[in-house]
């Protein structure tokens, strides 16, 4: 055959249908390589976006708290350990906290426990929470601030629905139970010193990383909420070791 002579329409034709299946290979390759390394580079950056989210966390756990000594106490005030808990009396969960922490209390009667209690009502959701937290904060004026905290978790769905003034005629009702002065007590349901304490219990939450209720430090430091008395117990044994 001559090799010099000039290639028929055919063969033309045939030659182009080569030439291209050899490029679409090549293009082929060059996507598969092209997808490899995109997706190497999206793992890595999942990699090192999530060890920064865990950096984050642990930095946050060890970050020194400014907690203040001031709060609503009950034990002994040099305890070896301190529960801090921000607490929303209308909140449920504050709500199904509330017999454990009891049963803390309980059982720890020495002078090695206190529990320090502080406001943070989460009033964007529970339109009673400073109302209750002012009931709580009038009653701790007359000197029954764990009464009033008390009922307002025992006697929570009597009141948590109401309109803000059925549910200060409530409490106003739970303050007679405890026989004091009225109204003392219902002037003091509208004082501004006691509202701006309030405030300030929530700054402080704010500014150590509270968000929600119930919220707990215990010797400074902010835990992940126990799921029972029991996880109460070890972290607490776990501080008077």
């Amino acid at each position: 055959m001559d090799q010099n002579r000039p290639l028929t329409k055919r063969e033309l034709k045939q030659l182009r249908r080569l030439e291209k299946l050899d490029h679409d290979k090549q293009d082929g390759s060059r996507n598969t390589i092209r997808w490899i390394i995109l997706g190497i580079g999206a793992l890595l950056f999942i990699a090192f976006f999530g060890f920064l989210i865990f950096l984050a966390k642990q930095n946050s756990s060890q970050k020194e708290t400014t907690l203040s000594n001031s709060g609503w106490v009950k034990g002994a005030e040099n305890a070896k350990v301190t529960l801090v808990e921000f607490v929303d009396f209308q909140c449920p969960a504050c709500k199904t906290y509330y017999p454990m922490v009891q049963g803390l209390l309980s059982t720890y009667k020495d002078k090695s426990f206190r529990l320090m209690l502080k406001h943070f009502p989460l009033t964007s959701s529970h339109k009673n929470a400073l109302s209750s937290a002012m009931a709580a904060e009038a009653a701790g004026a007359q000197g029954k601030f764990f009464e009033m905290h008390d009922i307002l978790y025992d006697r929570q769905d009597e009141w948590a629905l109401l309109p803000v003034t059925s549910a200060q005629e409530k409490f106003i009702l739970y303050a007679a139970e405890f026989k004091l002065d009225r109204e003392k007590f219902v002037k003091d349901l509208e004082n501004k010193e006691l509202e701006e304490k309030i405030r300030a219990n929530q700054d402080e939450g704010i500014n150590n990383g509270v968000s929600g209720t119930p919220t707990f430090f215990l010797n400074g430091k902010i835990i992940q909420n126990p799921r029972s008395v029991d996880d109460f117990k070890k972290l607490i044994d776990q501080e008077l070791k």
